[in-house]
């Protein structure tokens, strides 16, 4: 497989990923509390103002490296916490909605644990990620379905938006392919590090 034809590459690779990451958390069942524990001088230098902003989490699912102790940090720093809801499968739309953790998540458009459709759209300053793999520039791969690609761009056209990666350290990678509408992340945080991304 070539990086000539980045779609097929991409493909052949997150089968192989999503096994690895399956090990790796495995091996590293402590690290939702590590990256709480990394992220927390790096957020409060970026956002030394935090009263009012929002930050977008993810409820991680199967392997996925939790930010939800992350969550409880920022939300006792003054951050209005919001999660990914999936609108239209078909259009690949995303949005955020504001998220109380003391209220149910329902299930959204492509049966994902989502706040409910009353719960107000909001616009991230902050949005953590989850992926697949990473590289220290910042390119991502994350499951394929384009989801935070598009919601990403329609943010960034709008407004300032950081978007720091989760990953366990492990899920770095060399020569990823992608294409240009890939939205690139800002930083990368995992449970060894917190990588800022050179521009």
């Amino acid at each position: 497989m070539t990086i000539a034809d980045p779609v097929a590459a991409k493909t052949a690779l997150r089968v192989f990923l999503r096994n690895q990451r399956k090990q790796l958390a495995l091996q590293a069942p402590q690290a939702d509390w590590m990256i709480a524990e990394i992220a927390r001088e790096p957020l409060a230098r970026l956002f030394p103002d935090s009263a009012g902003k929002v930050a977008a989490l993810y409820h991680g699912l199967g392997s996925e490296l939790s930010p939800l102790i992350l969550g409880d940090q920022l939300r006792e720093a003054g951050w209005t916490l919001a999660l990914p809801a999936i609108e239209d499968a078909e259009a690949a739309r995303m949005v955020f909605r504001a998220w109380d953790p003391a209220q149910p998540l329902i299930r959204d458009a492509i049966g994902l644990p989502a706040p409910s459709p009353d719960s107000a759209k909001l616009e991230p300053d902050l949005v953590l990620a989850p992926l697949l793999a990473f590289q220290r520039d910042g390119v991502r791969l994350g499951q394929g379905g384009g989801y935070y690609d598009r919601a990403l761009e329609a943010l960034r056209a709008r407004k300032p938006t950081f978007v720091l990666g989760v990953a366990y350290s492990g899920q770095q990678v060399e020569n990823l392919p992608h294409e240009p509408h890939d939205q690139r992340l800002d930083a990368i945080l995992t449970e060894k590090e917190y990588i800022a991304v050179e521009t």
